[in-house]
């Protein structure tokens, strides 16, 4: 007996295609997908353009680099300036992990 899986699956996919585009919403959205697609599959070098172009995620990295030596340097100010809080800091953060192995240990 041959195995039906893979035409099995794709008529199942093609049949949950053809229902969702009973949609209105659906119908529209992969029709303006299909214009934009063929539109760029005519212009290919403006694909490449908008590809490669920096869509953002250039200044996201910026700014949550910024944001990390924000508080790296805020860390070292405070280290600097109050070394009786570090010390507080480091005592309550052992306590924590002897708890913790405490607990685990039980």
């Amino acid at each position: 007996m041959k195995n039906k899986i893979i035409p099995a699956i794709l008529i199942g996919a093609a049949v949950g295609a053809g229902l969702s585009l009973i949609d209105k919403g659906t119908r529209e959205s992969v029709m303006s997908n299909t214009k934009d697609l063929k539109y760029y599959a005519k212009n290919p070098d403006e694909a490449k353009q908008k590809l490669s172009s920096n869509s953002g995620q250039s200044s996201k990295f910026d700014s949550l680099k910024e944001e990390a030596k924000f508080w790296k340097e805020t860390i070292e100010e405070i280290r600097q300036n109050n070394p009786e809080l570090e010390e507080s800091i480091k005592d309550a953060k052992d306590t924590f992990m002897k708890k913790r192995d405490q607990k685990n240990l039980n």
